[in-house]
């Protein structure tokens, strides 16, 4: 509704074109399109998502804080004379770790400190003299404890080929956005494009009626003379009137389809300026095209559908490489070294002077590996029939552009033929106009001529318009018309 509400309120406020009026070129007016309309920032917005959504898999080597506090109360079982009836226990850890994708490995840092108190019954020993009673020791003791680790993967993964996999193959679907951004807006354009030709036409063919209405005035004045003089019959008169209404009825038709083009053309563009302009555009040019099998190779070369899947099937090839390294077997080496140390005073057990360090290999491997494997001849299967694919396209593509060039050369033949009839349809006025000047002919065989002949030059105009736009097509279909 607010588009129709503004197209009526410019189409109210565009003024009807006048001689002298500025013009507009099509390369100019797409490129305001370009600059103003809301299109073209949402298509580059694409780019950013993916851009970003690619930025946060990089979350997958920050640094991974964590920390645990906990409190234990426990009875316990006396087991033996060793054993606490009760033990109380809090303490703290933090960690932090951190994937490199360089190597594949995982560091981890970590720091614990444990406060415990128990109660534990003395040992008594009695004896004929008395009993001795030997203390088990303290009852409170803090232990602290700062610990580095680090696994190595040396076959699976090793370099991080996997940890950087899902970042890398996000940076095939960054480029394919971009080469589909590029497609969109280009299609975009071409569109707008075959508006504004059809606003080149409108022109043309409001100029052709002006050109009728102006000739049927002068006709009309040489036959009110022809009248006063007694020379021809007051119905020559009333045809002639009648040829003006008419051609005053078509003018004012194609002056009003025209400005209504005109307002819908400044609304996409946001420019009041457009109100005031007429476009600039040689419509019976016609244009220098390569042979068909230049317009083949040139498909192959710079085709953005098959730029698009060129770089689906480098990602698929990519991710084939990421399952066959899944296939191979986890060997990881282990390495810790720590330092601890603990006493019943604080202070004194913040002396880390008991080391503690170790070595380890570990294996994984499933026998027979199936999930790795049939993803690996999944992706197999897949890029052969993305290739296959790419083949089909490339037919559809050059069936295509030889299609529209051989169109486009017949219609060449077509704008000839009609500039021949333009020709003649002019000569068969000028005989008409002399017949009748003689007292030969009718004044309804002029009328008649000059119509064929404004029709020939109408039907001439509207083919030169399906030339352009086939060759609108021909560009965009070349992926030239964005670029050109």
């Amino acid at each position: 509704m607010r588009i129709r509400f503004s197209l009526f309120l410019i189409l109210a406020l565009c003024p009807a074109a006048t001689a002298g009026a500025e013009t507009i070129t099509l390369d100019e007016y797409l490129g305001r399109i370009q600059k103003t309309h809301p299109f073209f920032e949402k298509e580059s917005l694409s780019v950013v998502i993916e851009s970003r959504a690619q930025e946060g898999l990089l979350g997958t080597k920050d640094w991974n804080l964590s920390g645990t506090s906990y409190y234990s109360h426990q009875k316990l079982l006396a087991s033996s004379a060793f054993s606490p009836d009760r033990l109380d226990a809090l303490g703290i850890d933090a960690a932090a770790q951190r994937a490199f994708w360089g190597t594949g490995g995982r560091l981890s840092l970590s720091w614990s400190s444990q406060f415990s108190d128990q109660k534990l019954s003395d040992i008594v020993i009695p004896f004929p003299t008395g009993s001795m009673v030997i203390p088990t020791g303290p009852s409170e003791f803090y232990q602290h404890k700062v610990y580095a680790s680090y696994t190595q993967p040396l076959l699976q993964n090793y370099g991080g080929t996997l940890d950087r996999l899902a970042y890398e193959l996000s940076e095939y679907d960054i480029d394919v956005t971009e080469v589909q951004v590029l497609e969109n807006q280009e299609g975009f354009l071409a569109e707008l494009a075959g508006r504004f030709l059809d606003w080149v036409l409108l022109s043309e063919q409001k100029r052709i009626a002006e050109e009728r209405k102006h000739l049927a005035e002068e006709e009309l004045e040489r036959t009110v003379e022809k009248r006063r003089s007694y020379l021809v019959d007051q119905v020559d008169v009333l045809r002639a009137e009648d040829a003006v209404r008419i051609a005053e009825q078509n003018m004012v038709l194609v002056a009003s389809q025209w400005k209504a083009l005109r307002a819908e053309l400044s609304v996409l563009c946001q420019s009041e300026e457009m109100c005031r302009k007429s476009p600039q555009f040689d419509l019976y040019q016609l244009e220098q095209l390569p042979s068909p099998e230049e317009a083949r190779q040139r498909l192959r070369e710079q085709s953005r559908i098959l730029n698009t899947l060129g770089i689906r099937r480098d990602q698929l090839l990519y991710l084939r490489e990421g399952y066959q390294e899944q296939v191979r077997p986890q060997l990881f080496l282990n390495l810790g070294a720590g330092l601890q140390g603990g006493d019943d005073q604080f202070g004194d057990a913040l002396k880390l002077d008991k080391p503690d360090m170790s070595v380890s290999l570990m294996l994984q491997y499933p026998l027979e590996n199936r999930t790795a494997r049939t993803n690996v001849a999944t992706a197999t299967l897949e890029i052969e029939q993305l290739e296959m694919e790419i083949e089909n396209i490339s037919l559809d593509l050059e069936s295509a552009a030889v299609n529209l060039l051989i169109l486009i050369q017949e219609l060449e033949r077509v704008l000839q033929l009609n500039r021949e009839q333009i020709a003649s349809a002019g000569a068969k006025t000028e005989e008409e106009l002399d017949l009748y000047n003689q007292g030969r002919s009718d004044l309804t065989f002029v009328i008649l001529s000059r119509d064929n002949e404004q029709q020939a030059k109408l039907t001439y105009a509207q083919n030169a318009a399906s030339y352009q736009k086939l060759v609108l097509q021909y560009q965009a279909l070349m992926d030239e018309f964005l670029n050109k």
